[in-house]
């Protein structure tokens, strides 16, 4: 069976929309409560923004936004795995590997 090479866009904006609407979904709330002088805040912010940056990179022509700002989110997934990491498998760290994934897909192909 061949793949269906259409729906490979809507997949690519379908990721880029989820990964945005759970960050903003996990981080909301402590970026809403404004508690400028935690590290949370800014680590939270900083997922947000990024998120927010590797969606509005799709409607550019240049990848650059989009590497960029996956980028600076793999090292933000990656910091998170670093900090909550335990030695058993958990569905926190399996659920943060997996958005790494995401965006360092998006850090490979850019907006092909």
């Amino acid at each position: 069976m061949k793949p269906v090479k259409s729906l490979l866009q809507l997949s690519k904006w379908l990721l880029r929309i989820t990964l945005l609407t759970w960050l903003v979904i996990q981080h909301g709330q402590t970026i809403l409560a404004l508690q400028y002088q935690t590290q949370s805040f800014y680590i939270a912010l900083a997922f947000v923004l990024f998120a927010t940056l590797l969606f509005a990179g799709g409607f550019t022509s240049k990848p650059s936004l989009t590497v960029i700002s996956a980028l600076l989110l793999v090292l933000l997934f990656a910091y998170s795995l670093y900090l909550g990491f335990v030695p058993a498998v958990t569905s926190g760290q399996v659920l943060n590997l997996l958005l790494l994934s995401v965006s360092m897909y998006f850090m490979a192909a850019g907006n092909k």
